[in-house]
């Protein structure tokens, strides 16, 4: 499977059009499991961030959320605590769907190469447009990346459907990046943020960091 954050092998049974049977495997064991024998248990909030560099805060709050259960305290997160903890992660989710909707998987049916005509005044298809024309103009297809390479994907969208879905992806970009300022204000960085911790997290909210 491509176009996600790891390693993922399916495979499938197809008799006559229908399937028959399936099976998911992962394919890249990185040891997690075992770098984190011996260890303080509190260093899981942060190491686990590491298993992914779009999502890395499921994976703390997942390991902050058994540290409270573990330390007896799951029942005295204070509220803001949990409310920033919630927003912290909420603002991951966003960046995190934003990526890979518009920024892994959408390219596998979005022709790029629809906007090297666009004849409109969207100032993103311009940007766009200028890129593809500069590598165009150079004969070094390689300047085209992230566009290409690319796997002859489904690019059946009409061309008007296809830029808008290109000037959405540019658009997209900046989305992700306020989501990721919104985490850092109070989880310290994105990604990989230090707030969350067990018990709550070590930031508090404050009339400028709200505003």
């Amino acid at each position: 499977i491509t176009r996600i954050e790891g390693h993922l092998k399916i495979e499938a049974t197809v008799d006559g059009g229908e399937v028959k049977d399936a099976k998911c495997v992962g394919t890249l064991f990185r040891g997690f499991e075992i770098f984190m024998k011996d260890r303080d248990p509190r260093d899981a909030v942060h190491i686990t961030q590491r298993i992914c560099g779009v999502c890395p805060t499921s994976h703390g709050t997942t390991a902050a959320l058994n540290l409270d259960a573990a330390f007896g305290v799951a029942d005295k997160i204070p509220n803001n605590g949990r409310i920033l903890r919630n927003l912290i992660q909420g603002a991951n989710y966003i960046a995190s769907h934003i990526v890979h909707f518009y920024h892994l998987a959408a390219l596998d049916y979005v022709d790029v190469t629809e906007v090297a005509d666009y004849d409109g005044t969207d100032p993103e298809l311009l940007k766009v447009k200028d890129f593809i024309s500069r590598a165009l103009a150079a004969g070094d297809m390689s300047m085209l990346a992230p566009f290409y390479p690319r796997y002859e994907g489904d690019y059946r969208l009409p061309k008007k459907v296809a830029q808008a879905a290109v000037a959405h992806y540019v658009e997209g970009l900046n989305m992700r990046r306020l989501a990721h300022e919104l985490s850092a204000i109070y989880s310290g960085r994105m990604p990989h943020s230090v707030a969350v911790v067990a018990g709550g997290v070590t930031s508090h909210p404050s009339i400028d960091s709200i505003s």
